[in-house]
């Protein structure tokens, strides 16, 4: 079994969000999966999201592509 969280902030979170669902139903489609729960949830920011080491060259390279 596997669970994935996905926390994304910004200015076009509503449409990566849709974007993103609707990936995974397609790829549940694709191999017949019946015993699934897609999620998705507004969250309070607090200010304290985490970034996996291995995301952090991308997200500098967005940043500086915003300067």
């Amino acid at each position: 079994m596997k669970k994935l969280k996905v926390v994304i902030k910004g200015e076009h979170e509503e449409e990566m969000g849709r974007e993103m669902l609707s990936g995974i139903y397609g790829v549940i489609q694709n191999y017949g999966y019946t015993d699934v729960s897609v999620r998705a949830d507004t969250i309070a920011d607090r200010g304290c999201i985490q970034i996996p080491e291995f995301l952090k060259p991308h997200v500098q390279s967005v940043k500086e592509r915003r300067v």
